[in-house]
């Protein structure tokens, strides 16, 4: 009984500091999809978290070690397309995420939930869906926008260094 009181004690200390971790540092921006149908396509050094009702995620980790590796549940397919990028698919509350490296990401899906922090660039597309309410966006702190209805490109904080293409 000792021991779980103890180990109840430190986990609720280590948690602040667990929390701290993922703050924004200097140059960081933020993105925040809700509700959106349509694609997501974003290159980000930072966090990446989500989830989609159904559809497909695409990561790919072009940097190996740099963070803890992708953590996608709720998929029903998994397939692996080269060394450290991977295709997702999943019809009902695919979770996601994507802390503390760099990482390549493409959601083509319904009920895109997602928020980003850290530095990078991406597009947003919510063509194909006009006849829908097709979600909303806030970039960098910004108010909220309709999700745009043509392909948008978006930087997220200040630009990144080049990233490795292989």
């Amino acid at each position: 009984m000792r021991r779980l009181v103890l180990l109840i004690g430190v986990i609720v200390l280590a948690l602040p500091a667990g929390a701290g971790a993922l703050k924004g540092g200097p140059g960081d921006g933020t993105l925040v999809v809700e509700n959106a149908l349509g694609v997501v396509t974003m290159t980000v050094r930072g966090g990446i978290i989500g989830r989609f009702d159904s559809g497909t995620i695409e990561v790919y980790d072009p940097v190996a070690g740099d963070g803890p590796l992708p953590v996608v549940r709720g998929a029903t397919l998994r397939e692996r397309l080269g060394p450290r990028r991977i295709l997702y698919t999943g019809d009902t509350d695919v979770r996601f995420r994507l802390i503390g490296g760099v990482y390549r990401v493409r959601i083509t899906a319904i009920g895109i939930d997602v928020s980003a922090v850290g530095r990078g660039f991406g597009v947003l597309d919510g063509s194909g869906f006009t006849d829908e309410q097709t979600g909303r966006y806030s970039l960098n702190g910004g108010s909220f926008q309709t999700m745009p209805g043509t392909a948008t490109r978006f930087t997220l904080g200040t630009p990144l260094p080049a990233i490795p293409t292989r």
